[in-house]
């Protein structure tokens, strides 16, 4: 997100894997993330300030998600008493799902979780997760000093992407190579005003660097490297 105000989000998730994987993710959906290791940390972060939403693992050492929650939601001073809460748990049935919200969260996902699953949750909770335009002409200029620069900026932009997706066709992005791209692109992406583009590959950087299965990063990547390039004319 470039809003002014980002999205804040308390994570509390106390593998430490799993926790850099969706703080990252999250961060590159947009949001400022406070990360916490147990239950009793993260109540008494949420106590202390307003978060837009809690994102909560069942099984906290100190106090589980669900007593968490409970606490909150029963602390009339608590800072973020009546944020949404979406619990994560491996292998929630039905009747726990049902369980869970009726205590007063929004949804529950199992774990592990993907990208485009957490983002698909997301957005039904923060409409302002929408999907963002593929250039944004007032962003550009602003980044770029104005408005010739920034379209002098899009002529070189428009090379540098084909020559992205000749990378791709012709498989030389492997090991690191990837990681240093993606880098590179990002900047020159937001002086340019891609949007969409710079926050896939946000998206796609966070699953690479967390170890995850990159396959729906890559393919949502690379079906915005080609929508960008084509509206760069």
């Amino acid at each position: 997100m470039h809003d002014a105000t980002p999205i804040h989000l308390l994570l509390a998730e106390d593998d430490p894997v799993s926790r850099r994987f969706l703080a990252d993710a999250l961060r590159g959906l947009g949001c400022a993330v406070d990360a916490h290791a147990d239950g009793d940390a993260a109540l008494a972060a949420a106590r202390a300030a307003r978060y837009d939403l809690l994102l909560l693992d069942l099984g906290l050492p100190g106090r589980g998600g669900a007593a968490l929650l409970a606490a909150l939601r029963a602390d009339a001073h608590a800072a973020s008493r009546d944020a949404p809460a979406l619990a994560t748990s491996a292998g929630l049935d039905a009747d726990r799902r049902r369980s869970l919200l009726a205590a007063g969260f929004a949804a529950a996902l199992d774990k592990p979780l993907s990208v485009a699953t957490l983002r698909e949750a997301l957005r039904a909770l923060l409409p302002v997760l929408a999907e963002r335009p593929l250039l944004d002409d007032a962003r550009a200029a602003a980044a770029s000093g104005d408005a010739e620069a920034a379209r002098a900026l899009r002529r070189l932009f428009a090379g540098e992407l084909d020559a992205l997706a000749n990378e791709f066709d012709t498989d030389a992005l492997r090991d690191g190579a990837l990681h240093d791209r993606l880098h590179r692109l990002r900047a020159a992406a937001g002086f340019c005003g891609a949007d969409a583009l710079e926050h896939a590959a946000a998206l796609l950087s966070a699953t690479l660097h967390a170890g995850g299965d990159a396959t729906i990063a890559l393919a949502h990547f690379r079906t915005l490297l080609r929508a960008t390039r084509e509206a760069l004319g």
